[in-house]
């Protein structure tokens, strides 16, 4: 552009001093030589305004271009604005569904958590009710317990062994009931049903081998056939005494016994 400008310039002040000098000579030049160098003027002016034109429509071309390349521009962000608002819809609609699950979650949980709690509460008031009748039966089985040895203690033994009999029969899985079997071969052989006794003993050694009273039992029950005169049998179980208990005062009763003789 600078080099276009700068050979106008040249032409102008050709064309100033040739037509000063023209002016100075005119006497002296011919015409025909004048109208050569204006025609070559001429043609030197219209060649640059012919590449100044072109130069300007390039410049229009590029302008145009670059319009155009900053409407694509402008639309493809349009478009990306447009694709944001529509995507930051998208997300606010999101999250505000995440909220609105949030908080019935919550509300959820805090029903459930008072429907646990009341649960709880119910389950703490069934177990208390659960361990005071556990308790108020416990007290009635030893209560039943404590009449029916009050009756053997006061030599009822019939009496004691229909307690001890009326305990077994509501209360069998109670640890009373293991002794009030025990009780009831204790009240036959108080009364010398030695008969009764005997059954009665070898019962509860057959059912009850690791009962606390066993090692008793095993003594009474040859007591009972010693009393019957059952004297083989006696033996027996004093052995099966002295083997399954060595340490016991019934043991040691029977050492005496058997020395005795």
């Amino acid at each position: 552009m600078m080099k276009i400008t700068k050979t106008i310039a040249v032409c102008v002040i050709a064309a100033a001093a040739l037509s000063v000098a023209g002016c100075s000579r005119i006497t002296i030049l011919r015409t025909t030589e004048l109208k050569g160098v204006q025609d070559t003027l001429r043609m030197e002016l219209t060649a640059v305004q012919n590449q100044l034109i072109e130069e300007q429509n390039k410049l229009l071309a590029e302008q145009n271009k670059l319009l155009e390349e900053q409407k694509t521009i402008a639309e493809i962000l349009r478009l990306l604005r447009a694709d944001q608002v529509v995507r930051f819809n998208q997300i606010d609609r999101k999250v505000s569904a995440i909220e609105s699950n949030l908080l019935e979650s919550h509300s959820r949980i805090s029903r459930l958590d008072q429907q646990t709690a009341e649960v709880h509460r119910r389950l703490e008031r069934r177990l208390a009710l659960e361990d005071e009748a556990a308790n108020q039966l416990q007290l009635q089985i030893e209560k039943l317990f404590e009449i029916a040895m009050g009756d053997f203690n006061a030599g009822r033994y019939d009496i004691a062994i229909g307690g001890f009999q009326d305990l077994i029969t509501q209360f069998s899985d109670s640890p009373f009931a293991v002794d009030a079997e025990y009780w009831i071969a204790e009240s036959h052989f108080a009364k010398r049903d030695y008969a009764a006794a005997e059954k009665a003993y070898f019962d509860f050694i057959r059912n009850r081998p690791d009962a606390a009273k066993n090692c008793a039992s095993l003594y009474k029950l040859g007591l009972a056939y010693e009393r019957q005169e059952k004297i083989r049998s006696r033996d027996m179980v004093w052995g099966n005494l002295l083997d399954r208990c060595p340490d016991a005062q019934e043991t040691q009763a029977v050492r005496e016994q058997m020395g005795d003789r």
